[in-house]
């Protein structure tokens, strides 16, 4: 999706003007200014730019309008905004702390720097003290958000395919059912275009109207920020408690039980200098590219494991990007079942190598083994590890898979979890691409019958 047509937004950062387009989020309007920098590391103060661009990983938290440690690309683009980078008083340009890697090379433990000498240590420890956190406090006190009580029967968190199944599911057998999504609209990885199995655009719009037909309310630009058991005392005896937060304020929901499909997070891999500017996820960069018109420079070189890598890598070249390089860096291509032989990809320009290293602030090289690749981003591209915070918050169990990169919600063949009220779908419970719908439509219809409600 294109920008919305119309003038530009003007806003500021540190006090230079620029101008971003209607329809960006503060982090998509300063990439389409070439800024990268976004914020300094907790500790060393070291140049960080965003990496996932979908609010988790912590790397593009601004000050923006006098309120600290916000995510750049959570928050909609306003004309006028002023946006100031945090934890920079020499400038967000002048890395000074980059003396730490030659004046201590094997690395710098700050809880056991001085400590032979109690002075000196205690000098040590307020240095650390005063170098540390995030920002400043807000410059005045922020207005108070409204909040509004609401009775549901069946919420559920997510507007992916599974979400999106799971709410026609459970409509489908009787239940009124409350849909939210964190972002403006709906679909979640299957607008990106990345799993060749997996529903795609055709499809969201066609649910979108089976939504609408099936009465499913649904709330874009609601984040879940909390699930907790109903125990209050007084009121409506509805197990569940969710915690909603929009733009015009906070939603307590009540209800008699929630589907998670909170979908994945994506991750980095561990390689020096992988927290460099410059270097995104793969999907990360594809959301920028098809929601917001935004490309971050012109090549880029894709790196990764397995099909995840050859899927995004294709997507990116969709997306207008030129690839300057393709690496494997597990070493080897995990062979699908059936197949003695590993999959290739002679439409990309593939090479393998264990041992990265990018170079240049932000990011102009990756040395991968002997090979020097020039572009002008890294894009990680891993699968998402599960997003199961939400339903561990309520008690559900989790299990991790090395398959999967992370933990993901232990539940039954209808998705109920640990927690009788909590059910799961999609990629939260380890069922993501293809299976994601049919993940979602058969915790609906558990969800629905644990409830009880009434068949049509």
């Amino acid at each position: 999706m294109e920008p919305t047509a119309g003038g530009p937004l003007s806003f500021s950062l540190d006090g230079d003007r620029l101008e971003g387009a209607r329809g960006d989020t503060v982090a998509s309007a300063l990439l389409r200014a070439g800024v990268t920098t976004f914020t300094r590391s907790i500790k060393y103060h070291r140049p960080r730019g965003p990496f996932c661009l979908s609010g988790s990983c912590g790397q593009c938290l601004l000050r923006i309008d006098g309120v600290p440690s916000l995510p750049a690309c959570r928050v909609s683009l306003r004309e006028g905004m002023q946006c100031a980078r945090q934890n920079a008083p020499l400038g967000a340009d002048a890395d000074v702390l980059r003396a730490t890697d030659f004046l201590f090379p094997e690395r710098l433990d700050h809880h056991h720097l001085m400590v032979r000498s109690r002075l000196l240590g205690r000098v040590a420890l307020e240095v650390a003290r005063r170098l540390a956190g995030l920002g400043q406090l807000p410059e005045a006190v922020q207005p108070r958000q409204p909040g509004a009580l609401r009775e549901e029967q069946i919420v559920v968190v997510g507007g992916g395919p599974a979400g999106i199944s799971a709410a026609i599911a459970a409509a489908h057998r009787g239940a009124r059912v409350l849909l939210v999504e964190r972002d403006e609209r709906l679909g979640g990885a299957a607008l990106l275009g990345v799993d060749p199995d997996a529903p795609g655009g055709a499809w969201v719009d066609e649910h979108r109207r089976a939504l609408v037909e099936a009465n499913v309310e649904v709330v874009l630009d609601a984040e879940a920020i909390g699930m907790y058991p109903n125990d209050a005392a007084a009121g409506p005896r509805k197990p569940a408690l969710l915690a909603v937060r929009r733009p015009g304020g906070l939603i307590a929901a009540l209800a008699d039980a929630i589907v998670v499909a909170t979908g994945g997070v994506l991750q980095p891999l561990p390689f020096p200098g992988v927290d460099r500017p410059g270097v995104y996820a793969a999907r990360g960069l594809l959301a920028l590219a098809l929601q917001r018109g935004v490309r971050v420079g012109a090549r880029v070189c894709v790196v990764g494991e397995g099909r995840e890598l050859v899927d995004a890598a294709r997507a990116l070249k969709r997306a207008g990007y030129a690839l300057s390089g393709v690496v494997d860096a597990s070493g080897s291509w995990p062979i699908p079942s059936g197949e003695t032989t590993p999959p290739s990809a002679p439409d990309l320009p593939l090479s393998r190598a264990r041992e990265l290293r990018v170079r240049g602030n932000p990011v102009r090289e990756l040395r991968a083994g002997d090979e020097r690749i020039a572009c002008d981003a890294v894009a990680v591209a891993l699968p998402p590890a599960p997003a199961h915070e939400l339903a561990s918050q309520a008690g559900a169990h989790t299990q991790f898979s090395g398959e999967l990169g992370g933990f993901a919600v232990t539940a039954d063949a209808s998705g109920r979890t640990t927690v009788p009220w909590v059910f799961v779908a999609g990629r939260a419970a380890g069922a993501g691409g293809g299976r994601a719908p049919d993940s979602g439509s058969r915790a609906g219809i558990g969800c629905a019958d644990a409830v009880g409600v009434a068949r049509p």
